[in-house]
C-alpha cells in the first residue's frame, strides 16, 4: 500500500481509473442542475442512475457513457465552451441505453473536469485533443459512429471525420458550420482581429485569472445565457468555469511551432475549410443551427453535395444552446434524420453491391413542422470571427 501511495504521488498523470460509483461533479452535479431540460428532476433522476462514469484513453479521459457497446450502434457527443459532457444530457435521454438504439459515450475536453488532475501545457493543443478522442475510441472498439458536436466541439469534430474517416457513419453539427475559406496561420497581431470575448478568453487563459473569464460570460444587461455559467469546471478553478477552459481560444493565435495548422500535410492554400482541409464525400451531414449564428457559404456548399440526404435547418426560438433550449425540437430531427439515413442506405443497397463506406444515400430528409428549412442566406462570416454570436 505505501508502494503504490509513492508510485502516484511520483509519477504524472497516474489516475486510479473510476469505478460506476464514483462521485463525479460533471454527473452529479451538472447533469440535471444544469443541462436535462426534458422532464421533472425526478426524471433526470432516474436517468442518472444509468449514466457511467469512466476513465478511457490510457485512464486519462473521463467520460459519460450509457448503453453497451458490444451489442449497440455507437454515438459520440463533443461538447463546446464553456460546457462539459453533461450537456449532453437530453440527447441521452432519447437516443441512449437499453432502452434506446445506441450506446453513447461522451468524452470531456482536456481540462474541462473538475475531477481529473490538470493537463501539462504541452497537452493542451487540437491535435492532443482530438488523438484524446480517438484513444476513447479505440479502448472501446467504435466503429460506424455517428458523431455529434456542438460549439467549440464541431472544429475538432470535422478534424476528427478529416482524420479519421472510416470511424465516422454520420455527422451532426450545432451551430458552428464548415466555414469555407484558408486558414489563418497565426502571426503578431492577429488576437487584435478576434472578437472582444475571444481575445478576453485567451487574456484570462494567459494569465490564469478565473474572475476574467467569468467577467467574460457576462452579458451586457449582467446576465449568462450560458446553462452552466457557475458550474466547476476546470481543475484548478478558484470560481466558476476557470481561466484554463479558456485554452482552446489560445490555440487560434499560438505561434511557437507546430502552429495548429502544422499538423497537416496540406498545404494551407489548398485547404477548403477554414478549419478542416477538407470533409470525406462519403459521410451524411445534419447541420441545425440558431437564427444568431453565421453560416456564410456553407448551406450552399450543403446544397451542392449531391447525396441527397445532408440537410441543415434552423431553429427559430433559440440563441446558440438549442439542444437545452429545444431539445425536443432537436432529438425529433435528428431521430427523423437517422431514420432517412437509414432509409437511403437501404435503397441504395438494393440496387448496387454491398458498400462498406456508405457511399450512397438517395433521400432527402422531409421538413420538420417544428423548424425551418432556409435556401440562402447573406455572407456573414469573417473567418476569424466564427463565434461572434456567443457573447
Amino acid at each position: 500500500m505505501i508502494l503504490l501511495f509513492l508510485l502516484l504521488a511520483t509519477v504524472p498523470h497516474l489516475v486510479v481509473p473510476y469505478s460506476t460509483n464514483a462521485p463525479s461533479t460533471i454527473l452529479d452535479d451538472q447533469f440535471c442542475q444544469n443541462y436535462y431540460k426534458l422532464g421533472d428532476y425526478n426524471d433526470c433522476r432516474a436517468l442518472r442512475a444509468t449514466v457511467r462514469v469512466e476513465l478511457r484513453g490510457n485512464g486519462t479521459v473521463p467520460t459519460l457513457e450509457l448503453g453497451d457497446p458490444s451489442r449497440q450502434p455507437a454515438m459520440m457527443f463533443l461538447h463546446g465552451w464553456p460546457d462539459t459532457s453533461a450537456v449532453w444530457a437530453n440527447q441521452m435521454a432519447a437516443f441512449c441505453g437499453d432502452d434506446n438504439d445506441f450506446f453513447c459515450v461522451a468524452p470531456s475536453w482536456i481540462d474541462f473536469d473538475p475531477d481529473i488532475q490538470l493537463a501539462n501545457d504541452d497537452e493542451l493543443t487540437w491535435d492532443h485533443q482530438i488523438e484524446s478522442f480517438h484513444a476513447v475510441v479505440e479502448d472501446l472498439g467504435l466503429q460506424d459512429i455517428t458523431l455529434v458536436v456542438f460549439d467549440f466541439g464541431c472544429i475538432l469534430g470535422y478534424q476528427f471525420a478529416y482524420r479519421y474517416p472510416n470511424l465516422v457513419k454520420q455527422i451532426v453539427a450545432m451551430d458552428v458550420p464548415l466555414y469555407i475559406g484558408q486558414p489563418t496561420i497565426p502571426y503578431p497581431g492577429y488576437i487584435e482581429l478576434l472578437p472582444e470575448y475571444q481575445q478576453n478568453n485567451i487574456q484570462a487563459f494567459l494569465e490564469d485569472d478565473d474572475e476574467a473569464i467569468m467577467e467574460n460570460m457576462i452579458d451586457m444587461d449582467g446576465q449568462s445565457r450560458m446553462p452552466c455559467f457557475n458550474c466547476s469546471i476546470a481543475p484548478n478553478a478558484t470560481v466558476g468555469v476557470g481561466a484554463k477552459t479558456g485554452w482552446p481560444y489560445y490555440i487560434f493565435v499560438k505561434m511557437e511551432e507546430p502552429v495548429w495548422t502544422d499538423y497537416y500535410d496540406v498545404p494551407t492554400e489548398e485547404w477548403e475549410f477554414v478549419y478542416v482541409p477538407s470533409f470525406p464525400d462519403r459521410i451524411p451531414f445534419l447541420y441545425l443551427y440558431s437564427p444568431r449564428f453565421p453560416v456564410g457559404s456553407f448551406l450552399d456548399w450543403v446544397d451542392e453535395r449531391g447525396d441527397n440526404v445532408s440537410e441543415y435547418v434552423l431553429l427559430n426560438d433559440t440563441d446558440h444552446w438549442l439542444l437545452t433550449q429545444q431539445p425536443k425540437q432537436v432529438n425529433t430531427i435528428m431521430r427523423d434524420w437517422f431514420q432517412k439515413v437509414a432509409d437511403a442506405d437501404t435503397t441504395s443497397s438494393d440496387l448496387s453491391p454491398p458498400s462498406s463506406n456508405n457511399e450512397s444515400h438517395n433521400e432527402m430528409p422531409s421538413s420538420s413542422a417544428i423548424a425551418q428549412k432556409e435556401t440562402s442566406l447573406p455572407l456573414l462570416f469573417w473567418p476569424s470571427l466564427f463565434l461572434t454570436a456567443l457573447v
